[in-house]
């Protein structure tokens, strides 16, 4: 980030540790930025470029883990950029939005909305990378093709046309191509965001402000209510092959990670390194910490997976740093607790 987006990033989205009054009675603890990540890959063929959106609402966990196992993947031909965590603090709160719907902040964001470095950097990221095309992955509810109201299974599109961009074109060859490997069918919705009057808050979504500022967007969606996440990270492969033929994108083993998602899903273990004034301690799972008043202490290593982050139980996710007496902290793997602490004033 540059040095502007820094400073707004700093005071805005963090809190510096002069936001809280000095306590040498407490400890003091802080945690590590939610960086926004992304990860560009690129293959030896010149092909197209795609840009991949995971995690703008944090409760959608097959949208996120399938952009995150592209990652590690091998391209031949093309380029990917990957961002799949973009609402980080919403994907460790398990919530679609921790604070409000990013979906709707594109638009319009005020400075003092913790979500506003992350909304306004990805639109920078954007403008910069200038793909030929955006992809915002979701889970959604229910299933399209069995109910109006429902946006899960479907491929979102805010118009048949926009400008020079055959939205319902490359969407229904995209559909054809996902059902030929689906149980449950995909189906495509066209929210008619600058013709129609039911869903003009699409505007204010990711896909409407790309689309404005002349990148072709389209949403993809696999059903929140799918058995299970590999269900769901498969339906989003399968969607993914489409536009992926369709912008001349090849991935090596992109076949392999869709038919053996479980294998690709295995992780190892976290490893936490504190710094307790100024001494680095390797902490232990379920260990409980008992350091002296006034101590300050510093995450200054978490080396698990991109989806792992400390989180202080019962505290506002979006600080960065505070002051506390007895307090308990997880790692998350992205929703899920896989490691715990307990630090203790003496």
């Amino acid at each position: 980030m540059n040095r502007r987006d820094f400073i707004k990033f700093s005071s805005l989205v963090l809190f510096s540790t002069t936001a809280f009054a000095k306590s040498d009675s407490k400890l003091f603890i802080k945690l590590p930025p939610k960086k926004l990540n992304y990860y560009h890959i690129k293959g030896k063929q010149k092909g197209g470029r795609v840009l991949l959106i995971g995690g703008i609402h944090g409760n959608e966990i097959g949208a996120y883990k399938a952009s995150d196992l592209l990652i590690d993947s091998e391209i031949t031909k093309g380029e990917l950029l990957i961002i799949p965590r973009t609402n980080f603090t919403s994907i460790l709160a398990n919530v679609r939005g921790y604070n409000g719907d990013m979906n709707r902040k594109f638009e319009n964001i005020s400075e003092q909305d913790p979500d506003y470095y992350y909304v306004e950097a990805l639109k920078n990221i954007i403008l910069s990378y200038k793909p030929d095309v955006v992809i915002s992955m979701h889970d959604g509810y229910g299933f399209a093709n069995k109910n109006k109201r429902a946006w899960g299974q479907s491929i979102v599109i805010d118009e048949i046309v926009y400008k020079n961009f055959k939205l319902y074109k490359n969407a229904r060859f995209v559909m054809d191509e996902a059902n030929k490997i689906v149980k449950n069918k995909i189906s495509i919705i066209n929210t008619k965001t600058f013709s129609g009057f039911y869903h003009q808050e699409q505007k204010k979504a990711l896909t409407g402000w790309c689309l404005k500022n002349g990148i072709e967007a389209y949403c993809i969606e696999a059903s929140k209510q799918l058995e299970s996440l590999e269900d769901k990270i498969y339906t989003h492969f399968a969607m993914l092959k489409g536009f992926f033929e369709l912008y001349k994108i090849e991935i090596k083993n992109f076949d392999d990670i869709a038919e053996n998602i479980n294998k690709y899903l295995i992780l190892k273990k976290p490893r936490l390194v504190l710094d307790i004034n100024g001494r680095k301690i390797e902490v232990k799972n379920r260990e409980i910490l008992k350091v002296k008043r006034g101590s300050v202490i510093e995450v200054t290593e978490i080396d698990g997976h991109r989806g792992d982050y400390l989180v202080p139980r019962g505290v506002n996710l979006n600080w960065r740093s505070f002051h506390f007496s007895n307090l308990n902290f997880d790692i998350k793997r992205d929703y899920e607790k896989i490691f715990s602490i307990n630090i203790k004033r003496i």
